[in-house]
């Protein structure tokens, strides 16, 4: 067998292979996704049914969602923009009060 085949095959793998599972870092598949979104749905319908038979509708919070994995790529770039962000906001405040820049940064 060519590594030319073997890469043909590892990459033909269905999802739930542990050679995606590596990739993603977790085990979800598309219908483990749907079955949080349809158990979230689920429980915002019910949530919605008491309040609405409830004397005080206010009182009824709306459920929090089902966890799903981290995807720590995503993780790590809206991490990197907070601090761009924070980096950018304490130069502005810098250039518009250089008395107080001590402040910021």
């Amino acid at each position: 067998m060519s590594l030319r085949q073997l890469r043909v095959l590892i990459e033909h793998l269905p999802p739930t292979s542990a050679w995606h599972r590596e990739r993603r870092g977790h085990s979800w598949t598309a219908e483990t996704y749907l079955l949080a979104v349809i158990g979230d749905a689920v429980r915002e319908h019910a949530t919605y049914t008491v309040a609405v038979n409830s004397k005080n509708p206010r009182s009824v919070k709306k459920p929090d969602p089902l966890p799903r994995p981290v995807d720590h790529a995503e993780e790590e770039r809206k991490a990197r923009e907070d601090r761009e962000r924070a980096t950018a906001f304490a130069q502005m405040v810098g250039r518009l009060t250089p008395d107080f820049q001590h402040l910021f940064g």
